[in-house]
């Protein structure tokens, strides 16, 4: 059996690692390396960090953060968010793909739509696992339900005041993260409900950035992206045969990202893994990724109305108290369902 994956994020990370217990035949193209500075993703900070297949005493684990803060238009929130953890994204990748005994990796691929054909017919299973805007919707129908383009990098300044806590800052059309990693270090990421180019968004940064104290990065320490997400209609098209081959899509290539939140990290590594598991096993992946989010997708589906009208902190003022995420994030049980839907209704 031959899996070839394709994107050496947290999904393909993930899918690699199973994959090399049931195959001693698996591939890893990534358009990145594993050596030296490599990129890491905006935010950082991730929720449930047991889900993932590593412990905690790894390069790129940072440290724990089970409180954010969430600044909107009448004051600061704080919220509560289950086993949170600070990530060094590009260490922990780094760290996880060295970990990868039998997966050959190929790095710093470009793979076009003519090598990803050339690859599913040499493959028995392909998981594409590239990102927003994937190869897949070359032979998909694929679309995302919303696509904000995002500017973001890691940046040294004086954070002092506001280490520890990560904080989210909500203005009319942009959401501004910051993820200290250190009182001298943080990560950044403005995202825009507008269509905006890079140099607009930068300029925009710069200002929201000097309201806070902090000193605005150079332009050149910044990455342009888009931060996409789905609903449970995206699931459809996770899965297509090409040449004979099963192609699972995986990660943010599906916009498997919270709506409510954004986060996604931990989404796209469970999402890497059951496109492995489901192949191998002979169960529908579909199925499979709908079970692992249908509570999550059908719980914030309700709340984004609420929350684009009011805000975060309009919902914690109507629940009068802090936000409990734990049981908004992925509920397991009915009881949970309740809980969720009384935390922000």
């Amino acid at each position: 059996m031959r899996i070839s994956i394709v994107g050496g994020g947290f999904a393909g990370l993930a899918a690699a690692q199973l994959a090399e217990g049931v195959t001693s035949d698996v591939q890893l193209y990534d358009k990145g390396a594993y050596s030296g500075d490599r990129r890491g993703a905006w935010g950082e900070m991730v929720w449930d960090y047991s889900r993932l297949p590593l412990d905690r005493h790894v390069p790129g684990y940072v440290r724990e953060a089970n409180t954010g803060i969430f600044v909107g238009s009448s004051g600061k929130t704080a919220v509560t968010v289950p086993d949170g953890v600070i990530l060094n994204r590009g260490e922990l990748e780094k760290h996880w793909a060295g970990t990868l005994e039998r997966t050959e990796i190929v790095e710093n691929a470009e793979v076009d739509e003519a090598e990803f054909r050339r690859l599913s017919a040499e493959s028995d299973l392909l998981i594409d696992a590239t990102g927003q805007f994937p190869i897949s919707r070359r032979f998909t129908s694929l679309s995302y339900d919303v696509a904000c383009p995002t500017l973001s990098g890691r940046i040294e300044a004086d954070f002092s005041h506001l280490y520890p806590e990560p904080r989210a800052l909500a203005y009319e059309n942009y959401f501004l993260w910051i993820v200290p990693q250190s009182p001298e270090e943080a990560t950044v990421g403005l995202g825009c409900r507008e269509d905006k180019p890079p140099a607009e968004l930068y300029e925009d940064m710069r200002q929201l950035l000097a309201e806070i104290e902090i000193e605005p990065p150079e332009r050149e320490a910044l990455y342009g992206g888009t931060d996409v997400s789905n609903g449970l209609r995206s699931l459809s098209h996770c899965s297509y045969e090409l040449n004979d081959c099963t192609v699972h899509i995986a990660g943010d290539a599906i916009g498997l990202a919270n709506r409510l939140t954004g986060f996604g990290m931990i989404h796209a590594a469970q999402s890497g893994r059951a496109a492995v598991r489901s192949f191998v096993q002979g169960n529908s992946y579909k199925r499979r990724l709908l079970c692992q989010n249908f509570w999550t997708k059908a719980v914030t589906g309700v709340a984004s109305p609420i929350h684009h009208t009011i805000g975060l902190d309009g919902i914690a003022r109507l629940a009068k108290s802090d936000i409990e995420y734990q049981e908004s994030f992925e509920p397991q049980q009915p009881a949970d369902i309740l809980g969720a839907v009384r935390t922000f209704i």
